[in-house]
C-alpha cells in the first residue's frame, strides 16, 4: 500500500524515511545568497507550489541554518520567497505519508519538523522573515520562529488546519499565544480566518508593513542596523527572552542576571564601554 502512495518522502530501502538531517551540498528547493557584510539570504524556491515545503526543503534549510551556527561570517539571516508567496505550509504530497504512520512514528517524524523551527527559533544570530505574501500553516509557523518579521500589503496570514480537520501543531499554538493573545489565537486556529498584513501588524504578529518593492530593500536595510550590534549580546537576548516567555518572574530575572555576567566579561563588552567614553561607533567583533 505504501509503495503505491504518491509522496515527496525520500525513504530508504525498507520503506522508512530518511529524515531530515543529511548534509547538503546542492540546493533544489531554496537559493541561498550571502552578501559580505554578513546577510546570510535564505529564498524559498518552490513558486509553483507556492514554496510549500516537503522533506527535501527542511533538509536543505536546516543544512544551511546548522552551517551558519559556526561561522562567524554570517551575522544576520533573512528567510522570504520567491514568487507570490512566503510559504504556504506543508506540501500535501508528504502528509499523505506521514498521516499514516503509526502513533509513534508519526511523533517521530513530525518531530524532525518542528526541529527546523528550533532550529531557527535557537541560533544565536537573529533571524528575519520578509513576508512577501501568502503565509499559511507551516509557512506562519516558520515566520514566527524568527526573531523579527517584515511583510508587504500583498501578505495574507492563515491557519487552515481547521479545514482539514486538525490544527495547526509546528509551533503556532504554543509560539503565538503571547504574541497575539489567546482570543486572536483561537480565531485564527479554531475558526481558520485570515488576516491581512495591516491587522498582523495591529496585534503584534509582524513588525513592520513595506510596499511590495521595497520589503526586501528595507528588510534589508534594518538587517544592516542589526550589523551595527553586538553579536553576543544579540544572542544572549534571543535566548533569554524566549526563555522567559516560559517562566515566571524571579526565574527570568535570575536568567538576565547569569546572561549578563557571560556578556561583561567579553572583549565587546569592553569597546562598547570605550567606544561610549570616546563618543564614537562601536566596533564590535562577537568575541
Amino acid at each position: 500500500m505504501k509503495d503505491e502512495m504518491k509522496t515527496s518522502v525520500v525513504l530508504d530501502g525498507q520503506g522508512l524515511p530518511i529524515g531530515f538531517l543529511d548534509h547538503v551540498e546542492e540546493f533544489h528547493t531554496i537559493v541561498v545568497e550571502r552578501s559580505d557584510d554578513g546577510i546570510l539570504t535564505i529564498r524559498l524556491n518552490r513558486p509553483n507550489k507556492l514554496n510549500a515545503f516537503d522533506e527535501r526543503m527542511i533538509r536543505e534549510m536546516r543544512s544551511v541554518i546548522w552551517k551558519a551556527n559556526f561561522d562567524d561570517g554570517v551575522r544576520v539571516i533573512v528567510i522570504t520567497g520567491n514568487g507570490r508567496a512566503f510559504c504556504s505550509g506543508r506540501d500535501v504530497d508528504g502528509l499523505d505519508y506521514e498521516n499514516n504512520l503509526e502513533t509513534p512514528g508519526y511523533r517521530a517524524y513530525v518531530r524532525a519538523n518542528h526541529e527546523l523551527f528550533d532550529d531557527i527559533e535557537a541560533i544565536e544570530k537573529p533571524v528575519i522573515a520578509a513576508i512577501n505574501g501568502i503565509c499559511a500553516g507551516g509557512g506562519v509557523e516558520m515566520a514566527i520562529a524568527c526573531d523579527f518579521r517584515m511583510a508587504s500589503p500583498q501578505a495574507q496570514f492563515l491557519l487552515p488546519e481547521n479545514q482539514l480537520g486538525v490544527i495547526p501543531a509546528s509551533g503556532a499554538c504554543s509560539r503565538m499565544i503571547q504574541m497575539i493573545g489567546l482570543g486572536r489565537l483561537k480565531e485564527m486556529v479554531m475558526a481558520a480566518l485570515p488576516i491581512d498584513a495591516q491587522e498582523a501588524q495591529r496585534i503584534g504578529l509582524i513588525n513592520r508593513v513595506f510596499p511590495a518593492e521595497t520589503l526586501l530593500r528595507q528588510t534589508m536595510d534594518f538587517a544592516r542596523e542589526l550589523l551595527k550590534r553586538a553579536p553576543q549580546a544579540m544572542g544572549m537576548g534571543k535566548h533569554i527572552i524566549n526563555m522567559c516567555q516560559n517562566v515566571d518572574t524571579e526565574t527570568g530575572r535570575l536568567l538576565e542576571r547569569l546572561g549578563q555576567s557571560v556578556l561583561i566579561r567579553t572583549k565587546d563588552n569592553k569597546e562598547g564601554m570605550q567606544s561610549f567614553r570616546q563618543k564614537r561607533p562601536p566596533q564590535f567583533l562577537g568575541k
